[in-house]
Protein backbone atom coordinates (compact mmCIF):
# COMPACT_ATOMS: atom_id res chain seq x y z
CA UNK A 1 0.00 0.00 0.00
CA UNK A 2 1.46 3.45 -0.82
CA UNK A 3 2.24 5.36 1.82
CA UNK A 4 2.77 9.59 2.00
CA UNK A 5 6.49 10.16 3.10
CA UNK A 6 6.66 12.74 5.64
CA UNK A 7 10.37 14.71 5.09
CA UNK A 8 13.26 13.82 7.62
CA UNK A 9 16.96 15.57 7.52
CA UNK A 10 19.63 14.02 9.83
CA UNK A 11 22.66 15.48 10.08
CA UNK A 12 25.34 13.14 9.43
CA UNK A 13 28.41 14.20 9.23
CA UNK A 14 30.21 17.81 10.41
CA UNK A 15 33.52 19.60 10.64
CA UNK A 16 35.21 18.59 14.07
CA UNK A 17 39.16 19.88 14.86
CA UNK A 18 41.54 17.24 15.69
CA UNK A 19 43.93 18.86 16.93
CA UNK A 20 46.68 21.97 15.93
CA UNK A 21 49.51 20.92 18.20
CA UNK A 22 52.59 21.67 16.37
CA UNK A 23 50.91 23.69 13.54
CA UNK A 24 51.53 27.12 15.11
CA UNK A 25 54.72 26.80 17.21
CA UNK A 26 55.92 30.42 15.06
CA UNK A 27 52.49 32.16 15.71
CA UNK A 28 51.94 34.45 18.90
CA UNK A 29 49.66 32.76 21.28
CA UNK A 30 49.68 29.43 19.84
CA UNK A 31 48.92 27.85 22.72
CA UNK A 32 45.37 29.26 22.88
CA UNK A 33 44.45 27.43 19.94
CA UNK A 34 45.52 24.01 20.32
CA UNK A 35 41.46 23.63 21.70
CA UNK A 36 38.68 26.03 20.78
CA UNK A 37 37.42 28.35 23.33
CA UNK A 38 34.73 27.03 26.03
CA UNK A 39 31.71 26.14 24.57
CA UNK A 40 32.16 27.23 21.05
CA UNK A 41 31.33 25.03 18.23
CA UNK A 42 33.94 23.51 16.12
CA UNK A 43 32.73 24.50 12.80
CA UNK A 44 32.45 27.99 13.89
CA UNK A 45 36.05 27.78 15.74
CA UNK A 46 37.27 26.44 12.13
CA UNK A 47 36.26 29.56 10.34
CA UNK A 48 37.31 32.02 13.14
CA UNK A 49 40.82 30.65 13.01
CA UNK A 50 40.69 30.74 9.25
CA UNK A 51 40.49 34.13 9.21
CA UNK A 52 42.93 34.82 12.35
CA UNK A 53 45.50 33.03 9.91
CA UNK A 54 45.35 35.42 6.89
CA UNK A 55 46.00 38.44 9.95
CA UNK A 56 47.98 36.06 12.38
CA UNK A 57 45.89 37.76 14.75
CA UNK A 58 45.22 34.60 16.54
CA UNK A 59 45.94 37.18 20.08
CA UNK A 60 42.58 38.51 19.86
CA UNK A 61 43.75 41.84 19.83
CA UNK A 62 40.59 43.93 19.27
CA UNK A 63 37.98 43.63 22.27
CA UNK A 64 35.20 43.86 20.05
CA UNK A 65 36.08 40.78 18.30
CA UNK A 66 37.84 38.56 21.29
CA UNK A 67 34.61 36.19 21.38
CA UNK A 68 34.32 33.37 18.36
CA UNK A 69 31.10 34.49 18.38
CA UNK A 70 31.35 38.43 17.91
CA UNK A 71 34.20 37.73 15.09
CA UNK A 72 32.24 35.57 13.42
CA UNK A 73 29.17 38.00 13.41
CA UNK A 74 31.64 41.05 12.20
CA UNK A 75 33.54 39.25 9.96
CA UNK A 76 30.64 37.55 7.98
CA UNK A 77 27.79 39.27 8.91
CA UNK A 78 29.24 42.83 8.85
CA UNK A 79 32.02 42.67 6.55
CA UNK A 80 30.58 39.81 4.39
CA UNK A 81 33.68 37.73 4.10
CA UNK A 82 32.03 34.71 3.95
CA UNK A 83 35.11 32.61 1.55
CA UNK A 84 35.90 31.45 5.56
CA UNK A 85 32.89 29.35 6.23
CA UNK A 86 34.07 27.52 3.32
CA UNK A 87 36.14 25.51 5.72
CA UNK A 88 33.51 24.16 7.85
CA UNK A 89 31.17 21.60 6.20
CA UNK A 90 27.87 19.42 6.74
CA UNK A 91 26.45 16.31 5.41
CA UNK A 92 22.69 15.97 5.46
CA UNK A 93 20.70 12.61 4.50
CA UNK A 94 17.33 13.77 3.33
CA UNK A 95 14.27 11.45 3.04
CA UNK A 96 10.80 11.93 2.56
CA UNK A 97 11.24 14.58 -0.55
CA UNK A 98 9.63 14.95 -3.70
CA UNK A 99 11.99 14.34 -7.23
CA UNK A 100 10.43 17.62 -7.88
CA UNK A 101 12.30 19.28 -4.51
CA UNK A 102 15.69 17.32 -5.65
CA UNK A 103 15.29 18.83 -8.94
CA UNK A 104 15.89 22.41 -7.59
CA UNK A 105 17.95 21.84 -4.86
CA UNK A 106 20.77 20.48 -7.74
CA UNK A 107 20.90 23.69 -9.35
CA UNK A 108 22.87 25.01 -6.14
CA UNK A 109 26.27 23.99 -7.85
CA UNK A 110 28.13 24.42 -3.95
CA UNK A 111 26.48 21.43 -3.17
CA UNK A 112 27.73 17.83 -3.43
CA UNK A 113 24.92 15.01 -3.88
CA UNK A 114 24.35 11.57 -3.96
CA UNK A 115 20.57 10.32 -4.89
CA UNK A 116 18.89 7.21 -4.47
CA UNK A 117 18.55 5.58 -8.26
CA UNK A 118 15.13 5.24 -10.39
CA UNK A 119 17.25 2.77 -12.80
CA UNK A 120 18.55 0.29 -10.17
CA UNK A 121 15.93 0.80 -6.97
CA UNK A 122 12.27 -0.67 -7.63
CA UNK A 123 9.83 2.22 -7.30
CA UNK A 124 6.71 0.18 -7.93
CA UNK A 125 5.96 0.54 -4.77
CA UNK A 126 7.10 4.03 -4.01
CA UNK A 127 5.91 6.64 -1.38
CA UNK A 128 4.17 9.76 -2.21
CA UNK A 129 5.28 13.58 -1.19
CA UNK A 130 1.93 15.30 -0.71
CA UNK A 131 2.76 19.16 -1.65
CA UNK A 132 2.23 21.41 1.48
CA UNK A 133 -1.12 23.28 -0.45
CA UNK A 134 -2.56 19.77 -0.92
CA UNK A 135 -1.97 18.45 2.30
CA UNK A 136 -5.99 17.72 3.52
CA UNK A 137 -6.55 16.77 -0.54
CA UNK A 138 -4.14 13.89 -0.71
CA UNK A 139 -7.20 11.40 -2.11
CA UNK A 140 -6.71 12.75 -5.20
CA UNK A 141 -3.36 12.45 -5.57
CA UNK A 142 -3.29 8.49 -4.18
CA UNK A 143 -5.74 7.76 -7.09
CA UNK A 144 -3.07 9.45 -9.50
CA UNK A 145 -0.50 7.38 -7.77
CA UNK A 146 -2.37 4.08 -8.29
CA UNK A 147 -3.09 4.77 -11.86
CA UNK A 148 0.86 5.60 -12.32
CA UNK A 149 1.89 2.35 -10.48
CA UNK A 150 0.09 0.69 -12.83
CA UNK A 151 1.92 1.87 -15.69
CA UNK A 152 5.27 1.47 -14.11
CA UNK A 153 4.21 -2.15 -13.53
CA UNK A 154 2.92 -3.06 -16.83
CA UNK A 155 6.12 -1.26 -18.55
CA UNK A 156 8.84 -3.73 -16.02
CA UNK A 157 6.04 -6.62 -16.85
CA UNK A 158 6.42 -6.15 -20.85
CA UNK A 159 10.42 -5.12 -20.79
CA UNK A 160 11.21 -8.12 -18.73
CA UNK A 161 9.04 -10.06 -21.27
CA UNK A 162 11.53 -9.01 -23.70
CA UNK A 163 14.46 -10.67 -21.80
CA UNK A 164 15.56 -6.81 -21.28
CA UNK A 165 17.71 -6.56 -18.32
CA UNK A 166 16.70 -5.17 -14.86
CA UNK A 167 18.58 -2.14 -15.52
CA UNK A 168 17.03 -0.87 -18.71
CA UNK A 169 13.53 -2.04 -17.39
CA UNK A 170 13.55 0.09 -14.62
CA UNK A 171 14.82 3.06 -16.85
CA UNK A 172 12.26 3.25 -18.99
CA UNK A 173 9.43 2.00 -16.53
CA UNK A 174 10.16 5.37 -14.57
CA UNK A 175 8.80 7.41 -17.24
CA UNK A 176 5.73 6.46 -15.68
CA UNK A 177 6.62 8.54 -12.48
CA UNK A 178 5.24 11.52 -10.99
CA UNK A 179 7.03 14.64 -9.79
CA UNK A 180 5.75 13.67 -6.19
CA UNK A 181 7.88 10.52 -6.12
CA UNK A 182 9.48 9.71 -2.73
CA UNK A 183 13.29 10.18 -2.73
CA UNK A 184 16.13 10.48 -0.63
CA UNK A 185 19.61 11.89 -1.50
CA UNK A 186 22.92 12.98 0.42
CA UNK A 187 23.92 16.50 0.28
CA UNK A 188 26.90 17.98 1.15
CA UNK A 189 27.63 21.24 1.25
CA UNK A 190 30.28 24.04 2.92
CA UNK A 191 28.79 26.40 5.86
CA UNK A 192 28.84 29.44 3.09
CA UNK A 193 26.82 27.50 0.61
CA UNK A 194 24.55 25.90 2.93
CA UNK A 195 24.23 29.71 4.19
CA UNK A 196 23.46 30.99 0.79
CA UNK A 197 20.99 28.18 -0.08
CA UNK A 198 19.27 28.51 2.78
CA UNK A 199 18.48 32.20 3.09
CA UNK A 200 17.31 31.94 -1.08
CA UNK A 201 15.39 29.17 -0.41
CA UNK A 202 13.45 29.61 2.60
CA UNK A 203 12.20 32.98 1.11
CA UNK A 204 8.27 33.51 0.99
CA UNK A 205 8.58 33.37 -2.99
CA UNK A 206 10.43 29.48 -2.77
CA UNK A 207 8.61 27.09 -3.17
CA UNK A 208 6.80 25.76 -0.34
CA UNK A 209 8.16 21.75 0.22
CA UNK A 210 11.45 23.80 -0.19
CA UNK A 211 11.02 26.04 2.58
CA UNK A 212 9.57 23.44 4.77
CA UNK A 213 12.85 21.33 4.08
CA UNK A 214 15.80 23.79 4.27
CA UNK A 215 14.37 25.61 7.28
CA UNK A 216 15.20 21.67 8.65
CA UNK A 217 18.54 21.55 8.06
CA UNK A 218 18.88 25.30 9.61
CA UNK A 219 17.55 24.07 12.40
CA UNK A 220 20.42 21.11 12.58
CA UNK A 221 23.06 23.73 11.16
CA UNK A 222 21.68 25.55 14.43
CA UNK A 223 23.11 23.06 16.75
CA UNK A 224 26.80 22.91 15.10
CA UNK A 225 27.07 26.53 14.25
CA UNK A 226 24.96 28.71 16.54
CA UNK A 227 26.29 31.82 15.84
CA UNK A 228 26.04 31.39 11.72
CA UNK A 229 22.65 29.60 11.85
CA UNK A 230 21.07 31.59 14.40
CA UNK A 231 17.66 30.05 15.56
CA UNK A 232 14.46 31.44 14.08
CA UNK A 233 12.52 33.90 16.21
Amino acid sequence: MTRIAEPGVTLIAHTTVTTLDGTLDTAPHAAEWLEPQQGTAHAEYITEFAGRACYQSFNRPNPATATTADYLRRTLFEQKHWSIAEHATATFYITGVSRAFTHELIRHRHLSYSQLSQRFVDEGRADIVVPPAMRGEEDVLLELERETSHYYSTIVDVLTDDGLPRKQVREAARAALPNMTETRIVVTGNLRAWHEVIERRTAPDADAEMQEVMGMVRDQLTTIAPTIFPEEK
